[in-house]
């Protein structure tokens, strides 16, 4: 007995909202149509799942239009009922993108871009909470891993002052815990997923250097380029519980 493929990522149900918002209201749509047969191939070319055990029902144009009518039952604007049988995914999909045209396109295009990209790795946690998905977040941090750059940016901050400290909160390593381990810090790539592609040349001005605490925060954010949004959270919260005298 064939084993079922798996359960649609999160880039593959963004390229089906997309699908959904251009055209279930304006037209109508049906398993043959020819933008659900070029999503069902698109959805075959994108390297997401190393696994398909039923090769030819994977992502075919039935199981895609049979994904745009879950994304009916959430629809307040629909007038029918759609397919119920959906998931918490496809919900958190809808609220991000639904309403947001401008960075739904450009999550597609930073999607399709992808298409002929290796195989992915396993998947870590810290991917989980990427709302354009696996793929574009593994871009985002090849960028961030790069050896000789993370150096140049850490060398460049150590000159102009002396010492590396947090852009977002301020924490200073050696100055909490002492030189013994040397000045420790992460770098972040400031670019929203979605402006990356693959192979855009990456440089020192496109990194800020973060603790590992705001480095996993920042990439929690609906937006992981927004430095500004999470320190002003930060002082919000220290002054809302500061001591008072």
């Amino acid at each position: 007995m064939t084993s079922r493929n798996p359960a649609w990522a999160r880039e593959e149900l963004i390229l089906a909202l997309d699908l959904y918002r251009r055209r279930w209201h304006k037209s109508v749509i049906h398993q043959t149509d020819e933008e659900v047969v070029a999503l069902s191939r698109l959805l075959n070319a994108l390297a997401i799942h190393a696994e398909r055990p039923d090769r030819e029902r994977f992502r075919n144009a039935n199981g895609v239009y049979m994904k745009l009518s879950n994304f009916a039952r959430l629809d307040p604007e629909y007038p029918g009922k759609g397919l119920e049988r959906g998931n918490h995914l496809e919900r958190e999909v809808w609220d991000t993108f639904a309403n947001d045209p401008v960075r739904r396109r450009a999550a597609v295009a930073a999607i399709e871009a992808l298409v002929g990209s290796a195989q992915p790795p396993v998947v870590d946690d810290e991917e989980d909470g990427a709302a354009e998905g696996h793929l574009l977040f593994r871009q985002h941090r090849i960028r961030e891993r790069s050896a000789a750059l993370v150096a140049r940016k850490k060398s460049e901050a150590l000159r102009a002052h002396g010492r590396l400290r947090c852009e977002v909160c301020e924490f200073d390593f050696v100055e909490q815990y002492g030189g013994g381990e040397g000045p420790f810090i992460e770098c972040h790539h400031r670019w929203p997923l979605s402006r990356l592609r693959p192979g855009q040349r990456t440089t020192i001005h496109d990194l800020a250097l973060v603790c590992a605490n705001c480095h996993r925060m920042l990439h929690r954010l609906s937006d992981p380029s927004d430095l500004t949004g999470l320190r002003d959270r930060l002082r919000t919260f220290f002054s809302a519980h500061a001591p008072r005298e």
